[in-house]
Formats: structure tokens, sequence, C-alpha cells
């Protein structure tokens, strides 16, 4: 069949369908995760929603397990045989599937992901890179809105960005509306979380070989045009009402601005991390491309 709104065509020969199985009651316990979402986070169930055909599709295309897939009619056929024999496609109509979201969705489709068993640290992330080759780094000690770091995070997929390494105050990177401002780009990069920011801020430098750039609003830091990008270097960014705290950007090795036309004096850091990465990586040699999996 041809279904432009799934983006190509989907041959039933060539690969298995999914059994869709039709979901009438809103406590069915077939669909238990996707129950009342606004008022559930989800950590401690150890599983994460993707919302909308985008975000679906880069998880399908992901190597985050699957747990199943919650659609409307509409879309039964063109996801089932997307989701092949990868995981259970549930269908309902449109009323009862944002009855059992609890908000209205008119995405017509979501997925429940598995999270990971456990998450590296920065240092399990680094070992996967060679000391001998580039490295672009993104480090976001506390970014606490979860629209932020999911504008971060597209950026960083886009651009290609190695890592993103956060600290233990950002907010969780597997939330509704964090992977729903990445575009499911969250789900294509390595990420990793720290609990010790400085001993782990000094390791970059000393054992990784990696130049620290804190991003900061200062007319006396380094205009962003000016600055040269060494082959290994991490990009710091501040939330966008305290920015980085005095102590990060000690440990930095150099602090970046972006000049401003009067009377603007600042970015949402989400903006911000797209100028500073297309600058960071616009001179990156290009590497063979990697199968990139979850933490």
């Amino acid at each position: 069949m041809n279904d432009p709104l799934w983006g190509g065509s989907f041959s039933k020969d060539s690969r298995a369908m999914s059994i869709v199985e039709r979901i009438q009651l809103i406590d069915d316990p077939r669909i238990a995760g996707y129950r009342n979402l606004p008022d559930r986070t989800l950590r401690g169930e150890n599983i994460f929603i993707a919302e909308g055909k985008l975000v679906v599709l880069r998880l399908l295309d992901s190597p985050y397990e699957v747990e199943s897939v919650l659609a409307a009619d509409v879309h039964a056929e063109p996801i089932a045989q997307i989701v092949g024999n990868r995981a259970p496609v549930y269908v309902a109509t449109e009323q009862l599937l944002q009855q059992i979201v609890g908000y209205p969705f008119h995405r017509g489709v979501l997925a429940l992901g598995r999270r990971p068993t456990q998450i590296p640290n920065w240092e399990e992330i680094l070992q996967q890179f060679s000391l001998h080759q580039p490295l672009r780094l993104v480090v976001l000690p506390a970014i606490n809105q979860p629209e932020n770091l999911g504008l971060i995070f597209r950026s960083a997929c886009a651009l290609g960005i190695d890592a993103v390494l956060l600290g233990p105050q950002t907010v969780d990177p597997l939330s509704r509306r964090v992977l729903r401002l990445s575009m499911g780009g969250l789900l294509h990069i390595r990420w990793a979380r720290t609990e010790h920011l400085v001993s782990d801020l000094r390791q970059l430098a000393e054992r990784w070989q990696v130049v620290r750039v804190a991003a900061v609003v200062d007319p006396a830091a380094t205009a962003l045009e000016e600055f040269s990008w060494p082959p290994r270097a991490a990009l710091l960014l501040g939330n966008e009402f305290e920015g980085l705290p005095t102590y990060v950007q000690r440990l930095c090795d150099a602090r970046l601005t972006i000049p401003m036309h009067h009377p603007m004096d600042s970015l949402n850091v989400g903006v911000a991390a797209g100028i500073f990465l297309y600058a960071m990586t616009r001179q990156k040699p290009s590497l063979p491309p990697r199968r990139v999996f979850p933490p």
C-alpha cells in the first residue's frame, strides 16, 4: 500500500505485518502503560512514551526496545506494516485513544519504549572514543526545562554531536516533552549522566584531552565567531535563568558568547545551543556512519 502520511510505500510481502489487536475498553490491561499520561512521570515504571508519527518512527528505527504501539484506526495498517513482528500494535477509535492518554491527543499514534536498565556514567561513554579522533561533546550541568533539553538534543543529533553528558540536576531526558521536542533525536545519540560533576569536568581535560568551552552571556567573553575550535571540545550550556554557575565556568578553558544587538541581551538556551553547535561542528572532519546504541 502507499500511505503519504507515513512517508512511503509499504509492501505486505516485504516483511511480516504485526498483529493488530482491538482495544475497546479504557481499563484494558494491555494498554495500562498509556493511561493518564499527564499525571505520571513513568520513571519508576521503566518505560517511556513516544508521541506522534515522527517520534514513533525514530523509536522503531532506534536500538531501544519497543514494548507496544497504540494507534488510532486510520493509522492501523501502515504502522502495523512498519512495526512488523517487533511489538504488538493496539488500535482504538480516536475518541477512546484520547480518553486513554488523558488529554486531547491528535497525533494518531504512540509507542511504549523500554528504559535502559542502567544509565552509563561519563567514563563509560568516553571510553568508546579513541584519543586520536576528533570529539564533539555537549555538557549540560543543570537544564531544568524539558522543552529546552529536547531542543538541545534535537540540534545535537542533527549536527552530529558525539555524545551529550548530563549533570545530576538535569531533567529526565526520556520524559515525554523532551522526546517530543527532540523529535526523537535523543534516541539516536549517546548520552550519560554524572553524579560527580566537578571531578568529571576535570577528567575531561586531564584524561580525555577535551577542551571545555563555556557558553555565557558576557560581553567580556570571546565572541563566538572569533574562536577556533580544537579537535576535541565540550560545549557547556547552563540553564536560561542562572546560566553556568561560576564554579563551573572556572573549570572551563574558554568562555564564548554570542554578540547581540540592543535591546536583546540573551537567547533561549535551546536556540543558543543550535547556534553554538553549528559553529562547533561546521569544520568537523566527516567520519564514517556508525550505529548508536542506547545507554
